[in-house]
């Protein structure tokens, strides 16, 4: 049986988004639909608008994908299933305005999106074609919140999830407004309908009680 893994705490303050790179990739068929069977080349050069834009690649000095530790944080609707093997969760940035560790980690996020679009060369008003996984209601009343895809493939979660006080928990039991600290990374940005995605990805949950 596989052990459960359990947080790395590699906070924010630890990391420094210039270290992170990035190199291009084109899909090398553009008429293969099914995309577990589409394959990908190399190629340097400015590719935002190259008709077989595939993907950029994420990397943080050698790893191929930006990880960090969040702080504690509300889960806002536990796990929610968003379409066909689509998992994902709501992570709410609760007192960012007066709380230096909740403020430090947004602005991390943010910068990091910053970035991004700085490889993706997006300059001007092309900014607006990234989208952003940080989501704010539109009259402002609630703290924003971290959009976060839980990856789910051959059936199943890759996704951990422990508690200090319980075992065997259910991700797809995790209740509303709970609190956690979890695992995140980003390892790609696609193109999607001329929008940009990097969208972060949760390894690992600390249910905390």
């Amino acid at each position: 049986m596989n052990s459960i893994m359990k947080l790395e705490y590699l906070t924010c303050d630890k990391l420094q988004l210039s270290k992170l790179r990035t190199t291009g990739h084109v899909c090398e068929d553009m008429s293969v639909t099914k995309m577990s069977d589409k394959t990908y080349s190399e190629k340097k050069g400015c590719l935002k608008d190259d008709p077989c834009f595939g993907y950029l690649q994420i990397y943080y000095t050698k790893n191929p994908f930006l990880y960090v530790t969040t702080p504690p944080m509300k889960s806002l609707f536990g796990i929610e299933k968003t379409g066909y093997n689509n998992f994902q969760m709501n992570l709410q940035f609760t007192d960012k305005d007066t709380n230096p560790e909740m403020k430090h980690f947004y602005e991390f996020i943010e910068n990091s999106e910053y970035e991004c679009m700085r490889h993706l060369e997006l300059g001007g008003e092309e900014d607006q074609r990234y989208v952003s996984q940080i989501k704010h209601d539109k009259k402002g009343k609630y703290d924003p919140n971290l959009r976060v895809k839980l990856p789910f493939h051959y059936n199943k979660f890759e996704t951990d999830i422990y508690s200090d006080t319980r075992s065997g928990i259910n991700l797809l039991q995790l209740p509303s407004f709970v609190m956690v600290q979890c695992d995140i990374y980003l390892d790609k940005i696609w193109r999607m309908n001329d929008k940009f995605y990097g969208k972060w990805k949760c390894r690992c949950i600390h249910l905390l009680e």
